[in-house]
């Protein structure tokens, strides 16, 4: 193919996302130019804006999958991308807008958009079709760091006519098809019509479709009704699919939601396989780690939202499978009656991003509390805090402390001495009030809990910290912290703790005991 005119706008130039959202702390700039080639299927110039994502490097080997929007990149759109990659919703995309041409200052997009002739000029969906596909997928595949599958194809509106369109002719052209309040009405529902003699001879399609549109008059007006039966009935094998309605929105407000939870539902269960952070790779569930006593339910709560049902696990160390219990509802109430390794797997709708995890339990009797000791008093531990630069924890009993006292008394972590070298032991009693499980949890490193006779915290740390989960009846227990810093390092973290259904809090001083006179 022959390039006519690339680079229309200087071939590169930067976009500071910031712009668009002032107050977003991942916004950064991104790489974006223009490009052009004339269509042999269109017969004219065809116009396409290309935005890099922030850490494409010129020369790279990395590719991407992309995000092809119909009627170009709206600002809406980027901000939703930069968005959702930024909390792990979504991998790293290009983006691929295709803008419209215009005709006597009149956009092509009815002639462009809609399958059958109306009025005008209407009716060349075929010939754009071919178009993507005979030409501007090739080219970008020729000149550009994408992947030759996984791609997705969005469009609203009319474009949201022409996905679906698309996702009837070629069905295996991109991997995902998202329409946002499609204007399906065209032609009397002519779509919809066309649908009914091809859906029920359709391959078998590990692809997904998201329909979008409004609740009330216009999911019926829109044509989206029949197109959602026609799905109904019909079940593609393989075909991962889904309709929203939105209420209280307008057809151009619903584009903003629509866009959003369709590039979600495009990725489902992405955000299961990367632990519910861009940079982590584990599946994000507590605890992952702790004793449990026989018989006595525990809940494994999962941090991955709405990607929860795409996470599968076993009790007895065998390799999940999708007919595994998924981490949603009952399922969560896991019951132990031996040691056991939890075996969990991500099962995202595209099978690249499938995700292992494990979590394992020992089992032990409930703790037990000790009777109140006479003169403890509420409010805080007490500390005792030693000067010196250490690798490894020293053994206290050889060594006084540099000053100590009690924790009520004014003490705060974070105005301990960054630059110097020190460890600190804080050390007293800990009251819980109700029965149940209880997850411990340090972030950083260098550290050790221990509830009782256990050390519960200090043996498995990893770069996030570290959680714990132990089972206590009511009453008042040993607790003692240990902290090492080294010269210039991080000051030191609180403890947090999680009842088993409940949110992470840092444990409050009035649950802390000590005997240190205030």
């Amino acid at each position: 193919m022959k390039t006519i005119r690339t680079a229309v706008l200087p071939a590169l130039f930067f976009v500071s996302a910031s712009l668009l959202c002032p107050l977003c702390p991942r916004a950064q700039s991104a790489a974006q130019l223009l490009d052009s080639f004339y269509s042999k299927n269109l017969h004219e110039m065809r116009y396409v804006e290309i935005l890099f994502p922030e850490e494409y490097r010129p020369g790279s080997t990395d590719k991407y999958e992309v995000l092809y929007c119909l009627e170009g990149i709206s600002d809406f759109a980027r901000l939703e991308y930069n968005m959702l990659k930024g909390e792990g919703f979504i991998p790293r995309l290009l983006l691929v807008g295709i803008n419209n041409t215009y005709k006597n200052g009149v956009s092509n997009r009815d002639r462009d958009f809609t399958p059958t002739h109306v009025y005008g000029e209407t009716g060349h969906a075929d010939e754009f079709l071919l178009y993507l596909k005979d030409e501007l997928l090739p080219y970008m595949e020729k000149r550009y760091p994408v992947k030759t599958t996984g791609n997705t194809l969005y469009g609203g509106s009319l474009s949201g006519l022409l996905a679906v369109y698309a996702f009837l002719k070629y069905p295996d052209l991109f991997t995902s098809y998202v329409a946002v309040d499609p204007s399906l009405w065209w032609d009397n529902g002519y779509t919809v019509t066309y649908a009914k003699t091809h859906l029920a001879g359709f391959p078998r399609l590990e692809h997904t479709l998201w329909l979008a549109g409004r609740e009330g008059s216009a999911f019926h007006n829109m044509g989206l009704e029949g197109i959602d039966a026609l799905l109904r009935s019909t079940s593609p094998a393989g075909l991962s699919w889904k309709r929203r309605l939105y209420d209280n929105e307008t057809h151009f407000s619903t584009q903003f939601k629509g866009l959003w939870d369709g590039l979600k539902f495009s990725y489902g269960g992405y955000y299961a396989s990367q632990g519910g952070y861009p940079t982590s790779r584990e599946i994000s569930i507590k605890p992952r780690r702790g004793l449990v006593a026989a018989g006595l339910p525990f809940t494994l709560s999962c941090a991955n939202l709405e990607d929860s049902p795409y996470i599968r696990y076993t009790t007895d160390g065998s390799e999940p499978t999708l007919s595994s219990p998924s981490l949603t509802g009952e399922n969560t109430r896991i019951l132990l009656y031996k040691t056991s390794m939890l075996r969990l797997k991500a099962f995202p709708v595209r099978e690249q991003y499938d995700r292992t995890d494990s979590a394992y339990f020992d089992l032990s009797p409930e703790f037990e509390p000790m009777v109140k000791a006479d003169g403890i008093r509420p409010g805080g531990l007490h500390y005792r805090l030693y000067s010196g630069d250490w690798d490894s924890f020293p053994n206290f009993t050889a060594l006084k402390p540099k000053r100590s006292g009690s924790t009520a008394d004014g003490f705060d972590l974070s105005s301990l001495p960054g630059h110097e070298g020190y460890a600190l032991v804080l050390d007293g009693y800990i009251y819980i009030e109700n029965r149940g499980y209880f997850i411990f949890e340090l972030g950083g490193s260098h550290f050790k809990v221990w509830v009782g006779d256990h050390q519960v915290l200090g043996n498995h740390i990893d770069k996030f910290g570290e959680a714990f989960m132990v089972p206590l009846k009511k009453g008042y227990y040993p607790i003692e912290i240990e902290y090492l810093h080294p010269k210039n390092g991080s000051a030191p973290m609180p403890l947090y703790m999680k009842k088993e259904e409940g949110e992470d809090f840092q444990v409050p001083p009035e649950m802390f005991f000590s005997t240190v006179p205030r």
